[in-house]
């Protein structure tokens, strides 16, 4: 991958406000940094949602401006409000003058061919968005989940792109566990250039106007807790230092420019295929079961893992397939083994190309009769696939990185807490259409790239999507997973779990696999005992660490029926 492209790479910019009822109320707000007649701030109390679209509207006029002036601006847009309805559920709506209402991001070349309305005061944006009725409430959590899945999707196959900006303009509602962990999961979306970077704005009625790393005496709540879910902006020459993209009752487009335009490539000195590094506890937990119903020769997941090497995937096979037991296979072996860079699209389709040579060959096609033949040609095996690799300690911590296509999660804990997921945050997200692997010839494979850095002792588990739904239903609880459980839990109770969440409707009856590990709190010099990247996977027919499961605890691992 060309580190300094010819053209500048494609990137987009989401602006997240509510429309809830406290958007109706005033905030004091330094409005385009108007100045009063004795050169003071004009600093002067305003509707929030006032507020909220002349922020986007200095945002767009400024890109209109740039791309006006002759310089390229390859960047979507989109401008979404968001409340809840009549019956709770989360609404979305464009508020870019002359747009579809659905929320979606728009190429800005298309934008600023619209005709928009100029303000009176001289120096004021365009408005650029139409206003909106605020009312109820805005429920954050679900709002940033959406988000996550509308920015994912543009960045599916796109590593090269610069990172997503998403700028979220708040009252301060809803900020709290399940928000947080929608936002640091945006914050794991990787590119060339770094992840997905997060802006905040409060608007409140009781706060003087302070830009991010302005406020000496610190954010003051709900605006505290945004800190370390918020982009890390760099120093200003002269000016502000490296500080946490979190304003209150002002905003600055250098912020929002250097969250956009700052595309530096992000070096990757790891060594993730380097040996002997120990990167997972001795063995890696991975429990699986059929469709109820099938014999466990029908199952079409599959899973792999090489504890020494820090590396694990799974893949579930497309009922609609041929062969895709095969194909599932064969995709985590050779991930395991050959670790192939998904952030390169290149690469993974040479690596994906090999393994369909090779599948075709594993059916022995020339035996097949003339039916299965046809099958194979014009359906063939497909599935969706997921992969970790955790890197060497360093500075006591770990670099990781995971690519997904399609819905198969990855679910990090830290100290029984879940930190984040990836490449899905909420239990309606999974479909029926999730992106494929395929072995016919003629597809794209498109990967969704994920990084960050773990602790020692942190737990990453892997899903498929089945199982997926249900931790997300499980963790909505106010209990949530026994997440330490599932390192020892006898197959046979898990198994059992399973089938009583199907007979009560309250899972999918689909193929389930989970393959849970944790690396380790330290390394001892002289203990080699850990076992080797082939013994490392336990199989569900392996001895449980743990004795047999009481009742009760069998409770905390999928969650009870709801």
């Amino acid at each position: 991958m060309d580190p300094n492209p010819a053209e500048p790479p494609p990137g987009c910019l989401v602006v997240l406000t509510p429309l809830s009822a406290l958007m109706a109320d005033d905030a004091r707000v330094w409005l385009a940094h108007r100045l009063t007649p004795e050169g003071e701030p004009e600093v002067r109390d305003v509707p929030r949602a006032l507020a909220a679209r002349f922020l986007a509207d200095e945002l767009i006029e400024g890109l209109a401006n740039t791309l006006a002036a002759g310089y390229a601006v390859p960047l979507d847009v989109a401008v979404i409000g968001y409340q809840a309805g009549d019956d709770g559920a989360l609404k979305l709506a464009s508020l870019l003058h002359g747009d579809d209402p659905a929320a979606r991001l728009v190429p800005l070349a298309e934008v600023v061919t619209r005709e928009v309305d100029s303000r009176s005061h001289e120096g004021d944006p365009r408005e650029w968005t139409a206003a909106a009725d605020c009312c109820g409430s805005a429920p954050a959590a679900a709002a940033i989940a959406e988000v996550y899945r509308l920015v994912s999707v543009w960045l599916t196959g796109r590593f090269a792109a610069r990172p997503p900006v998403v700028v979220h303009v708040t009252a301060g509602e809803g900020l709290g566990e399940e928000y947080a962990r929608v936002a640091r999961s945006l914050g794991l979306l990787a590119t060339a250039y770094g992840p997905a970077r997060l802006l905040h704005v409060g608007l409140a009625n009781d706060l003087e106007p302070a830009l991010c790393g302005t406020r000496p005496e610190g954010l003051p709540a709900p605006w505290a807790c945004l800190a370390e879910l918020s982009a890390e902006l760099p120093a200003e020459a002269e000016g502000r230092p490296a500080r946490r993209a979190v304003s209150v009752n002002d905003w600055s487009l250098a912020d929002a420019w250097a969250a956009i335009f700052d595309h530096t490539p992000a070096a990757d000195a790891v060594a993730w295929t380097g040996v002997g590094a120990g990167r997972f506890e001795p063995h890696v937990r991975a429990l699986w079961t059929q469709k109820l119903g099938n014999e466990p020769e029908q199952w079409e997941d599959a899973h792999a893992a090489d504890a020494e090497a820090g590396v694990a995937a799974v893949a579930d096979g497309a009922s609609s397939g041929i062969y895709c037991r095969t194909w599932a296979d064969q995709l985590v072996r050779h991930f395991v083994a050959d670790r192939p860079d998904a952030r390169d699209p290149a690469a993974l389709a040479r690596w994906v190309h090999g393994l369909r040579v090779e599948w075709r060959a594993a059916i022995q096609y020339e035996t097949l009769n003339w039916s299965k033949q046809r099958k194979v040609d014009e359906v063939g095996a497909a599935a969706t696939f997921l992969g970790l690799e955790v890197g060497p300690l360093a500075d006591g911590r770990h670099a990781w990185r995971a690519c997904a296509i399609g819905d198969a999660s990855l679910f990090w804990v830290r100290n029984g807490k879940l930190l984040g997921t990836f490449p899905v945050v909420a239990a309606d997200q999974f479909g029926s259409a999730p992106l494929l692997v395929r072995s016919n010839h003629g597809y794209k494979t498109l990967a969704l790239c994920a990084a960050g850095e773990c602790e020692p002792g942190d737990r990453f588990l892997l899903a498929t999507d089945a199982v997926a739904v249900r931790l997300f239903k499980s963790t909505a609880s106010d209990s949530g997973p026994d997440w330490e459980r599932f390192e020892s839990l006898d197959a046979d109770a898990w198994r059992a779990e399973v089938d009583e969440l199907r007979k009560a409707n309250d899972m999918v009856n689909d193929d389930c696999t989970l393959v849970a590990l944790r690396v380790p709190r330290r390394l001892e010099s002289g203990d080699r005992s850990l076992e080797s990247g082939v013994r490392s996977l336990e199989s569900e027919d392996s001895t449980p660490d743990a004795g047999p499961q009481t009742p009760d605890e069998k409770e905390n691992s999928l969650g009870a029926p709801d």
